[in-house]
């Protein structure tokens, strides 16, 4: 009866013995290694990014140049990281748009009812904005972050 109970302890420390055996062979062999974190190639703005050794491309995002608003003059700045599209102008003649970033139109009059409507393109909760500037002073401003939300301003000049 005890010859029995030896067998199996010996059993036992055999097989550990031949996990750690085995566990051993694995780890010198490089099977199991740390793998080193990619490197990151830095791309001018706008362009593709490539993480090294991974062959995968990722798109980087463009940062909007900074609209500098003129001393004289009236204009309706419209800013958002997506695309948008919508109508500005005055006393009723309105142009029609489609852009991205940060951008700047001219009014032409001097004087009257000042309207702008943007939407934007997307599901994003980024803001949009919509300015009304004369004479380097803002008049108005109104923003939307909701998904394809929309801004209106308008304001007498």
């Amino acid at each position: 009866m005890t010859r029995g109970r030896h067998d199996s302890m010996d059993k036992k420390w055999i097989l550990l013995f031949a996990v750690l055996f085995l566990a051993g062979i694995v780890v010198t062999s490089g099977c199991v290694s740390q793998q080193s974190t990619p490197q990151t190639t830095t791309t001018p703005s706008g362009t593709q990014a490539q993480v090294s050794g991974t062959g995968t491309t990722f798109p980087t995002i463009k940062q909007p140049t900074p609209v500098t608003i003129p001393v004289t003059g009236i204009f309706v700045k419209v800013s958002y990281i997506g695309g948008f599209n919508g109508t500005y102008g005055i006393n009723g003649v309105m142009q029609k748009v489609r852009n991205s970033g940060d951008r700047l139109y001219t009014i032409d009059s001097t004087t009257g009812n000042v309207t702008a409507t943007f939407s934007k393109e997307d599901r994003s909760s980024h803001a949009l904005t919509v300015e009304v500037w004369k004479d380097g002073k803002l008049l108005t401003s109104a923003v939307n972050s909701t998904a394809f939300g929309t801004v209106s301003v308008t304001y007498r000049v």
